[in-house]
């Protein structure tokens, strides 16, 4: 996509109303959402509207581009607002993508975030697919045994159960 292009939809998306915001978000199911991710949080923190929100939760929900994935996982690390963090991680789990590069990230929310948040990054660690090597399974095990006794009070048994889910893991 080329950049007239791209400041074009972010400009839609910031300025338009309910309905031109929609049509926008439509757009950007086609044409692919890795390069818009920014422009997309921003509206969903900015819109009082919750058939924006919603549409912006379900274009997340249904992307299956694997360049998102650290694009997700950065937009993740770095936010503040609870309700958005949490959204972009359900979005993740209700995804088709596998975040399998970027585990260590859930893993650390399962030890650290309030139990909702912590319970939906758990989820995402659950339900993933595809296959994984034995020296990632391994690293994924190692990281989640040195973290075991850190974990938040009401996470902890969240916590003890990744290292079975890991070891469960297709290869």
């Amino acid at each position: 996509m080329d950049n007239n292009r791209l400041k074009s939809i972010e400009e839609s998306l910031a300025n338009g109303g309910k309905d031109a915001v929609l049509a926008v978000l439509e757009q950007i199911r086609e044409i692919g959402v890795p390069k818009l991710l920014p422009a997309l949080i921003k509206v969903y923190k900015t819109c009082g509207d919750d058939d924006v929100r919603m549409a912006v939760f379900k274009l997340l929900s249904d992307v299956s581009q694997r360049e998102l994935v650290d694009e997700m996982a950065a937009a993740i690390a770095v936010e503040k607002d609870a309700n958005v963090k949490q959204m972009l991680v359900t979005s993740c789990w209700y995804s088709k993508i596998d975040y399998l590069p970027q585990l260590e990230l859930f893993i650390d929310m399962v030890f650290d975030a309030p139990f909702e948040l912590a319970f939906e990054a758990f989820t995402v660690i659950e339900n993933r697919q595809g296959s994984i090597t034995d020296e990632r399974r391994a690293e994924l095990i190692s990281y989640i045994e040195n973290r075991l006794a850190e974990s938040n009070i009401g996470n902890e048994s969240l916590a003890e159960s990744l290292t079975e889910i890991v070891k469960n893991y297709d290869e």
